[in-house]
């Protein structure tokens, strides 16, 4: 083996090394920069293809080098997408509500309404809304 194929397997290796690896960052740019240094790469390298803190700039490093990398850098999907590209897919009440917090809330609402009610006489002592008297008669004749 010569020396270029041997240090080509050598990239492989630790290319895919760095594949399997677990991203500390999110960002494509440090994603390239850790490829590059696995492969011993260096910034002076890279240097000749553009400014270090482009992006295009390790791409082309990369490249130049034989060295695969996925093109399509998918980031896990933490962010609300652009109004333009709205997806499709329908989210029915099962899914947007959370029946956990419906209950507490309707829980919370009647005990509110029963305190209210059983303080109603000290909450209005100038009786400005009056007192509303139902009685209810089961099993008389009129």
């Amino acid at each position: 083996m010569t020396q270029d194929a041997d240090r080509l397997e050598g990239s492989i290796v630790t290319l895919n090394d760095a594949r399997q690896k677990p991203l500390v960052s999110r960002r494509r740019i440090e994603h390239l920069k850790s490829i590059a240094y696995d492969c011993n790469l260096t910034n002076e390298q890279a240097r000749e293809f553009g400014k270090l803190s482009a992006r295009a700039t390790w791409e082309k490093l990369l490249l130049a080098h034989g060295l695969e990398f996925d093109r399509n850098f998918a980031t896990t999907s933490n962010t609300v997408a652009p109004a333009n590209q709205e997806s499709t897919r329908q989210v029915n009440l099962l899914e947007w509500v959370n029946f956990g917090q419906l209950i507490a809330v309707s829980l919370a609402s009647v005990g509110f309404a029963v305190l209210v009610l059983s303080l109603w006489p000290r909450i209005n002592p100038l009786n400005l809304i009056p007192p509303v008297r139902i009685n209810i008669q089961i099993g008389t004749k009129l």
